[in-house]
């Protein structure tokens, strides 16, 4: 099978010197190709370039990456390391780095959503295919390309759309499949040898008539996304026997990374192997009736346009290897026997990675600090208003709390330079705003308020009970 492994560039995209690193290791791991999921870091141009990587603005959600010739410099590191190069182009849903820019509000399903493109306006389908045809037109060789088509989250909200479905055989579902057969139907027409891919959760609910009726099986081969571990797998059978009889090569969709929580930072190994290993025993008992013909690792750093970045791909290197080695070697008897362990020299970002590692353990010890006994007892809100504190006591909170601001601004410090060094600038100063920053700054204040007390006498009653006397 394929073994394709997700880069998900809409969130810490990576320079391409870090990913010629990255596709040398990934290869010897067994995997066989990779899905660029570009978003705004793709160099669109002339009337699509608002949305992409030359806009700029370098402070972007693209981070300003890439230019055209490091979109074709990823591609030859994919051809030297003998790996599958697909791009992946939002079609319908998570469009919301498209439909966020003024100039295109229009095109939204719901008003107050980027996410959704309403598939009842013309210029809807033309953006689309603006978009495939500049993917297409760098990458002349590819034999694949992903069109999304997941989570679209609002169907026949507005008024145009609700009028189609409520006079479709179809209903609903007739406004989504017109659309995504519309858009693989340019795509072959451009490239007929094109083999296109898409996620197909929205797929499941419907029935093999309803999706037959618009000929998917014949034009698309669906990725069945599933990233729970394997004690808690669950896909309904029903699925199966439905996609069995519409398409004649089905996809698997598992997870390396990003599928443990929207704003997690470390990659927990064994419950991604565990997605794995319950993935295999699927195929298995899947087999008779469906043709699986590949998987993909995918690897999610964001959960959407707007969600903060979760699980850097250099920490997560660790899991995926061990999920590559999981589909090298699928047998019950590999279960448990995978390596977790990656040497220094062989780990790209190792660097950052340890870094990442020390701020968990650092930051579990300032909120045992922040909400521990030592400050609601002698530094708590109400003593600090009061200014009625004990100096004696506060020595302790002063001296704990330097200790720790000492070691968080050297690890700021060190963090960002390894980040800048794999990611763009946006990127990097976005992880440091949402982690170290605030601790930073929560154990500075306490530092501050505890020092200022400290310098005072031990006090003789509460500012309240003074005030009061005034009064």
């Amino acid at each position: 099978m394929h073994k394709v492994v997700h880069l998900d560039l809409k969130g810490a995209p990576l320079k391409v010197d870090y990913l010629a690193k990255v596709f040398h290791c990934i290869k010897s791991w067994g995997a066989t190709g990779v899905l660029l999921e570009w978003e705004d870091t793709f160099p669109y141009k002339l009337n699509l370039i608002e949305i992409g990587s030359q806009n700029g603005d370098s402070g972007s959600g693209g981070d300003g990456l890439y230019k055209a010739e490091d979109v074709q410099a990823i591609f030859r590191l994919a051809k030297d390391n003998c790996l599958e190069a697909i791009q992946l182009i939002q079609t319908i849903g998570h469009m919301d780095f498209v439909l966020k820019h003024p100039t295109l509000h229009g095109l939204r399903e719901v008003k107050n959503s980027p996410a959704v493109l309403c598939p009842s306006k013309p210029e809807a389908f033309k953006l689309v295919t603006s978009m495939l045809e500049q993917a297409l037109e760098v990458q002349p060789e590819a034999t694949f390309i992903h069109i999304g088509a997941d989570e679209v989250w609002h169907n026949a909200i507005c008024e145009e759309c609700q009028r189609r479905s409520t006079t479709s055989e179809h209903k609903t579902a007739s406004l989504y499949l017109e659309h995504i057969q519309n858009v693989i139907l340019f795509l072959k027409h451009k490239r007929p040898n094109l083999t296109i891919l898409m996620w197909e959760d929205m797929l499941r609910s419907m029935n093999v008539e309803t999706i037959r009726s618009y000929r998917l099986g014949d034009l698309v081969q669906p990725v069945v996304w599933h990233y729970n571990p394997k004690e808690c797998f669950l896909l309904d059978p029903t699925m199966w026997d439905s996609y069995g009889q519409i398409f004649p090569n089905v996809w698997t969709g598992s997870a390396f990374k990003g599928a443990n929580g929207a704003c997690q930072v470390l990659s927990p190994v064994a419950r991604y192997i565990s997605n794995h290993e319950g993935w295999l025993h699927e195929i298995d008992k899947y087999s008779s009736k469906i043709n699986f013909v590949g998987i993909i690792l995918t690897g999610w750093s964001r959960y959407d346009h707007y969600a903060t970045l979760c699980e850097l791909l250099p920490v997560s290197l660790p899991s995926l290897k061990s999920c590559l080695q999981v589909l090298m070697k699928p047998t019950k008897s590999s279960e448990g026997a995978v390596s977790e362990v990656i040497p220094d020299e062989e780990w790209p970002g190792v660097e950052l990675a340890r870094c990442v590692h020390s701020f968990v353990i650092l930051r579990e010890r300032c909120l045992a600090f922040i909400h521990g006994d030592i400050i609601a007892t002698w530094l708590n809100p109400w003593q600090l208003r009061n200014e009625y504190t004990n100096p004696l006591q506060l020595e302790n909170i002063v001296s704990t709390s330097k200790h720790l601001l000492t070691e968080l601004t050297a690890l700021q410090q060190q963090t960002s330079v390894h980040l800048h060094a794999i990611t763009g600038w946006r990127s990097a100063e976005e992880w440091l705003g949402t982690f170290l920053a605030p601790l930073v700054r929560r154990i500075a204040s306490i530092h501050e308020s505890a020092e200022s007390r400290f310098k005072s006498d031990a006090s003789v009653q509460p500012k309240c009970v003074a005030d009061c006397k005034m009064e």
